[in-house]
């Protein structure tokens, strides 16, 4: 069976975490545009890790009540934590940040529904909840993805299916953007419907247990292919009239199997510079604190931020240095606030889950 705890995911989960904060509270620095990738990372760790545990003990006792309660101590605590104090103190705390829009669509966020609220009523007054976007994704494939299992008992029909599935949304992505429909909003349905990392991720699980070595006799191929892939499109959009959207065709796929064979590497554990870059204390501790640090520090930023700027631009006129210590610091109080959430607050209900083991 497949192992499933690697103390290195911790350090990829990290760098997921680092990316995707970097550039939220950095994106005035277009050296870190890159980082939104950092949600298709977690993606395909996902997709990776809860195959693997759904893999391992499907067909056990109580095997879907136990999985859905370690999901619901894991999520749920700071998650709903957090919508509860934007909704009841952010107005007290502050009026730049009016959240009427969050009051008026609660239910969707309780349903774990609100990637598709936003796709046709995108948020108003701000967007503070705007990240949560990644986590309905998640809690909608930890929805069905363990009846899919139960149902495809073969480990073979499953990766079949799942691999149909990938192909499906790019297909799906294709034909919504061919029909041009009227007020949908392409660029977040693109954004909002990318389960490419997710169903990677699954792939690679089915594949450790079926035939560990493929990733590792394949990868110059699969490789390759993506290349290919990519240069047909690039070509494609040289010379059309209309110019196909990269991403939703071809990039979030590509960005996701890369991001596999990454997470490939570090199970196998064959490089030592890989070994180096994620098994080690920073990256691990980035990666303990990463659910936290993920759903905190964008509300972190928006509160502070402003006023954090305001403050360091009495000392300096140069507005970019003023802008770039206000979030240095939003970012260290983030770090902080993470820290002490998964230390005093998240680790207890963690510790719940081995009564659903």
């Amino acid at each position: 069976k497949t192992k499933i705890y690697y103390p290195a995911l911790d350090g990829l989960r990290g760098l997921a975490i680092l990316m995707v904060v970097l550039v939220h509270n950095f994106g005035f620095l277009h050296y870190f545009f890159f980082g939104w990738l950092g949600v298709d990372l977690f993606f395909v760790l996902s997709g990776f890790l809860i195959t693997s545990i759904l893999l391992s003990e499907a067909g056990t006792q109580k095997f879907l009540k136990n999985f859905y309660m370690r999901r619901m101590l894991r999520i749920f605590p700071i998650y709903f934590l957090t919508i509860a104090f934007c909704l009841l103190l952010m107005p007290i705390i502050t009026s730049s940040l009016p959240m009427i829009y969050y009051k008026q669509h609660l239910l969707w966020f309780v349903l774990f529904a609100q990637n598709w609220l936003y796709i046709f009523n995108p948020p108003q007054g701000n967007s503070i909840l705007l990240h949560f976007w990644s986590l309905a994704v998640e809690e909608q494939f930890y929805l069905f993805w363990p009846f899919i299992i139960l149902l495809i008992r073969s480990e073979r029909k499953l990766l079949w299916f799942v691999l149909s599935l990938l192909a499906f949304v790019m297909l799906l992505r294709y034909i919504l953007w061919h029909l041009h429909i009227a007020d949908l909003g392409y660029d977040s349905f693109y954004t909002f419907t990318r389960v490419d990392g997710i169903c990677i991720g699954s792939a690679i699980a089915i594949l450790w247990r079926i035939k560990p070595s493929f990733l590792k006799n394949y990868t110059s191929i699969i490789v390759l292919s993506l290349a290919a892939g990519n240069f047909v499109m690039y070509f494609l959009n040289k010379n059309a009239t209309t110019r196909l959207p990269y991403l939703a065709f071809i990039g979030y796929t590509t960005f996701g199997v890369m991001f596999g064979l990454l997470l490939n590497e570090v199970i196998t554990g064959s490089s030592k510079i890989i070994e180096a870059l994620f098994n080690n204390k920073i990256m691990i501790f980035f990666g303990r604190i990463s659910y936290g640090l993920y759903v905190y520090h964008w509300p972190v930023y928006l509160i502070l931020s402003p006023v954090l700027k305001n403050y360091f631009a009495t000392y300096t006129s140069n507005q970019n240095i003023a802008l770039l210590c206000s979030s240095l610091l939003c970012t260290l109080l983030a770090i902080i606030v993470s820290y002490f959430s998964y230390r005093y607050f998240e680790r207890y209900f963690l510790s719940l889950k081995t009564r659903f083991s």
